[in-house]
């Protein structure tokens, strides 16, 4: 099995949809259906302890006579117990009292039975909510997509539903995912009841809804390469492919469980939610925005970025200069104002502090806005390299200078500070934020180093006495 794996979910805005559609099918089966198994076994103890299924068996064996061209009786079997089970036609007119009718001759013991009989059955939910395609009712459209037949089967589709939906509903919204979710069950009902119309079956489970998010999955992302979790037994891997591919790739596998294992599972339904999403999603193709393609080519730039990226830092980290230097300037002209690329670039021109490339690139580091702890430990970083290998000397302006020291000494890089506001009152005694700047000083050491900050107080009352900064001391 092949599972589009391209997003990973956004918890500031939780896939909620998937999230409680995974919850209902929880508490369907372990709170709705609870204690069904009993139910059905004491319905179906009943059915032959009752003798009813012979009654009906008997009445099947003429039903099939008469609808049979050769009129050659046939032994009966377990298979022919089976058979009229899953007729659909035989148990919808037997229910209808026209296989018994009331001229039959057994036809009081049988009714009486027969009540008895579909009391006891309708207690169960799942047989009285499952999706019947002989007898479908608008209800178990519904119902039938929140039960499951046991835990196995539960919890297979749910972690398909949780693997599938969690990308799915970044990229439609939620609203318009679960119309699809639920528009795909109804397909999978749908082509059940049209194909399989003649089976009294009961069809239960998300994974025909599921199977339309997987259509959804591959129109949304057509042609794109996407990642894909694949499982063959005990075998799983991750491979990158066209998502078109899944067309084929599920189409076959449901031919194969269909024609090659003697299992349970409902192809036609599956194959009917399968084309429910792919319908439904080709729709969204024409309502612009409806399908936020952005985030999808988001998702595919940063893979394409993440490789490229590591491509360029291993020829840096082989000293291979000159060509980590070339990728890195693409990736920058493809990437603009990319910090990881300028981070690399800076340390690829500290091989040549006088060139002009160093210079720019310093200078965008130190002007980086934002003063959180991973910016300011850049800057930092930038700052001591600049300012002592810068040939043939660093080219700060005042403001930035200022800018920088109080950054600092907001993030307890006092020293720093400390050395950059000191040479600007010496260098520079009239630069108009010098006053700012020692009353930043003042103000974080001031439960720090009481000296240092009567100093600093005292160089900007002495200093700058018209300042607002040294009338708001006085």
């Amino acid at each position: 099995m092949f599972l589009p794996l391209d997003r990973k979910p956004d918890w500031k805005n939780p896939p909620l949809i998937t999230l409680i559609l995974v919850i209902a099918n929880v508490l369907a089966f372990y709170m709705w259906q609870f204690n069904d198994d009993q139910r059905e076994q004491t319905t179906y103890e009943y059915y032959t302890q009752s003798e009813l299924d012979l009654i009906e068996l008997k009445a099947y064996v003429e039903y099939r006579l008469q609808h049979e061209s050769s009129n050659t009786e046939h032994s009966v079997t377990r298979d022919t117990y089976d058979e009229m089970r899953s007729n659909g036609d035989f148990q919808n007119k037997l229910e209808q009292e026209r296989i018994i009718t009331p001229a039959s001759e057994n036809y009081q013991d049988w009714r009486f039975k027969r009540e008895r009989f579909e009391q006891l059955r309708d207690r169960s939910v799942s047989s009285k909510y499952a999706f019947n395609p002989s007898q479908p009712r608008l209800i178990t459209y519904f119902s039938s997509l929140f039960l499951h037949a046991d835990s196995g089967h539960l919890f297979g589709n749910i972690i398909m539903l949780i693997l599938l939906g969690l990308g799915i509903e970044i990229l439609l919204g939620r609203s318009l995912f679960l119309i699809g979710y639920l528009f795909s069950g109804l397909a999978s009902n749908g082509l059940s009841a049209l194909i399989d119309g003649d089976k009294f079956i009961y069809g239960l489970g998300a994974s025909g809804a599921i199977a339309g998010v997987m259509g959804m999955a591959i129109v949304i992302y057509g042609f794109r390469k996407i990642n894909f979790f694949y499982f063959m037994i005990f075998y799983f891997d991750v491979i990158k492919a066209r998502a078109i591919w899944l067309l084929p790739i599920y189409v076959v596998s449901q031919a194969i469980i269909e024609f090659a294992f003697n299992t349970n599972t409902n192809v036609t339904a599956h194959l009917g939610g399968f084309l429910g999403g792919l319908v439904f999603a080709g729709m969204l193709k024409f309502i612009p925005n409806a399908i936020k393609h952005e985030l999808i080519d988001e998702s595919q730039q940063q893979s394409s970025f993440a490789s490229e990226f590591n491509d360029a830092q291993a020829l840096l980290t082989k000293l291979d200069i000159e060509n980590a230097k070339k990728k890195f300037l693409a990736l920058d002209k493809k990437y603009p104002n990319n910090l990881a690329i300028l981070q690399q670039l800076f340390t690829i021109a500290k091989y040549n502090p006088a060139s002009e490339e160093y210079h720019e690139l310093a200078y965008k580091l130190l002007n980086l806005p934002g003063a959180d702890s991973e910016t300011i430990s850049i800057i930092h970083a930038t700052y001591r390299h600049y300012a002592s290998q810068a040939k043939p000397r660093p080219r700060w302006t005042p403001e930035l200078l200022a800018t920088i020291a109080e950054k600092f000494a907001s993030n307890e890089k006092l020293i720093e500070a400390e050395n950059i506001i000191n040479y600007m009152i010496k260098s520079i005694p009239d630069f108009a934020q010098n006053p700012a700047g020692l009353a930043t000083l003042a103000k974080h050491y001031k439960n720090i180093e009481q000296d240092k900050y009567e100093k600093y107080l005292k160089l900007l009352t002495e200093l700058y006495p018209e300042s607002k900064e040294a009338q708001q001391i006085l």
